[in-house]
């Protein structure tokens, strides 16, 4: 009998193991590539961050690393190239959104993208809507709405 909990505890334990050891690997990977982004510097050739920050997208998804640079994409699209690239920038704080709907950073990136569609856009409005029935916001600032 106790060696068939054993095995029934190993076998549970197994994919927890597999998915700690699968994290530190995406951690690594996400540091090795932010060395990277780093070395090029604000002053560096916009194209060049813009892959890095697309494969840290790509590699490092469900990490906070995969979503801070859905973020930093956003902000090289709007400040770094020679002319702004606003749809991208949307485009990258909407897919924050789809892949970290339970984030912290979630109404904000909202709040963002109302700041960034124009008036007429409807999705701005959706935007505006979701976070007046967000519950978790504080009244004050659904109020403001």
């Amino acid at each position: 009998m106790r060696e068939k909990i054993f095995i029934i505890i190993a076998l549970l334990l197994i994919p927890a193991c597999v998915f700690a050891s699968d994290i530190t690997g995406l951690e690594r990977e996400a540091n090795s590539l932010r060395v990277e982004y780093n070395r090029l510097g604000k002053d560096g050739d916009p194209s060049e961050r813009e892959a890095i920050l697309r494969e840290i997208i790509d590699t490092c998804k469900g990490t906070e690393e995969g979503e801070s640079a859905y973020w930093e994409l956003a902000d090289l699209y709007l400040n770094s190239f020679p002319e702004e690239r606003r749809k991208e920038a949307c485009e990258m704080l909407e897919l924050c959104l789809k892949n970290y709907p339970d984030s912290n950073r979630a109404v904000l990136t909202k709040c963002r993208l109302i700041d960034l569609y124009d008036d007429k856009d409807p999705r701005r409005a959706e935007l505006i809507k979701s976070l007046q029935d967000d519950n978790n916001l504080p009244n004050i600032l659904r109020d403001s709405m």
